[in-house]
């Protein structure tokens, strides 16, 4: 891809000519390569030695929580295709793409894109994450990891298939776009796009929402959401992080947008659609991931200019130290328990941290008060951070 101006320059050509090769491709060079991200499936597991699995750079293998399991690999898959640290949600499978979709990390949709994550969730709790590998002739291939089952596997859907593949009592959410890699569409959608990044006219070309940012980049700040079919008159253009940006305006919000989810439709400008909503509802962002625990079990935009081993103390113990005797009551209010007293047995010890990790792998459920209780650092998520601070209290105890 980077060898046309050798092909090109080959054979003697006019000045005239010459010159309108020179501007062509200065001006769609940079956007050809940004939208081509390159990208290698996997279709074998990862060696023991790779850093992005198998060391504390993968925050589930860092508290105990390594392969087999599902959120691991998903994780470290992540970190592997994009060479640093992802922003995806630190808590169960079940949970990621509700996080994602309401901190505007990543785009998402319900088409399947190579490098993208898909996201279940299941009857019971936990849920399951896979990555897309391949899509083509009609068929997605997915790579896996299931806790206590299988370190690595790959499994197949059908692209028409509503639940990719999942299992009857799964039910699919929908993909997390990390990027927009080579093969993640038609050759002819991505040959019209690299074509076409200069400022206009697009329509935005997602199923939910285009993330708006304050800057050309996926590590400035989310402004606004912007839903599928909306008509965007983009004044300037930028390349970052592997996308091209435009700068354009919805509903008086301004900011920049992935062009790789737009389609360019004229040079010229007309009036952008205001009529659609920008943002999800209040409640359902409320409903999938409560804002005051992001911030105790996952980093902010801001670390990500961090050394990646790098984890604030904030994210991995509770802001002040858990009240082990602190008492918290049953549903009918007649009987009272120790923090981190998950079996209910009146001490807290190496069992209630095993009922948590069992929780949080979807082994067994707990009730309403278990779930208070395990709760040890008081963030409003049960997770395996919790799990952790009971171990380091059973120790610390003896």
């Amino acid at each position: 891809m980077r060898n046309v101006l050798k092909r090109v320059f080959s054979k003697k050509v006019s000045a005239a000519v010459l010159t309108a090769v020179m501007l062509f491709v200065s001006v769609f060079s940079m956007s050809m390569i940004a939208s081509a991200a390159s990208f290698s499936p996997r279709l074998s597991a990862p060696d023991s030695s790779n850093k992005y699995y198998y060391s504390n750079l993968n925050v589930f293998y860092k508290y105990g929580y390594g392969m087999p399991n599902c959120t691991a690999y998903a994780y470290g898959r992540a970190y592997e295709i994009l060479g640093s640290e992802p922003k995806l949600s630190w808590n169960n499978a079940e949970q990621w793409y509700g996080y994602n979709k309401a901190n505007g990390y990543y785009n998402y949709g319900q088409t399947p894109k190579v490098g993208a994550i898909a996201c279940w969730s299941y009857n019971g709790g936990g849920g399951h994450v896979a990555v897309v590998e391949k899509v083509e002739n009609g068929q997605i291939t997915l790579s896996n990891s299931a806790y206590s089952g299988s370190n690595f596997y790959l499994s197949y859907a059908s692209t028409s298939d509503p639940n990719v593949g999942g299992n009857s009592w799964w039910n699919f959410q929908g993909y997390i776009y990390l990027g927009d890699f080579n093969g993640s569409t038609s050759t002819t959608q991505a040959t019209t796009k690299k074509v076409t990044y200069t400022t206009g006219t697009y329509k935005t070309d997602v199923d939910d929402y285009l993330n708006m940012r304050s800057g050309a980049g996926t590590g400035y700040s989310y402004v606004t959401s912007v839903p599928g079919n909306v008509t965007l008159n983009v004044t300037k253009v930028s390349a970052a992080n592997g996308y091209t940006w435009g700068y354009t305006s919805y509903n008086g919000k301004t900011g920049w947008v992935a062009l790789d989810f737009c389609t360019f439709v004229s040079s010229s400008t007309v009036q952008p659609t205001t009529a659609k909503p920008t943002v999800q509802p209040t409640t359902a962002k409320a409903t999938v991931q409560p804002t005051t625990a992001k911030a105790t079990v996952q980093p902010t935009t801001a670390k990500a200019t961090q050394p990646a081993t790098t984890v604030p103390a904030t994210t991995v113990q509770p802001t002040t130290a858990p009240v082990t005797t602190q008492p918290s009551s049953d549903s009918n209010d007649d009987t009272s328990y120790m923090i981190g007293d998950v079996n209910l047995d009146g001490r807290v010890d190496v069992l209630d941290a095993t009922e948590v990790n069992k929780y949080v792998v979807s082994i067994s459920t707990l009730s309403d008060v278990q779930r208070e209780l395990a709760d040890y650092n008081h963030d409003g998520v049960v997770n395996v951070v919790d799990a952790t601070e009971i171990q380091k209290f059973v120790v610390g105890s003896h």
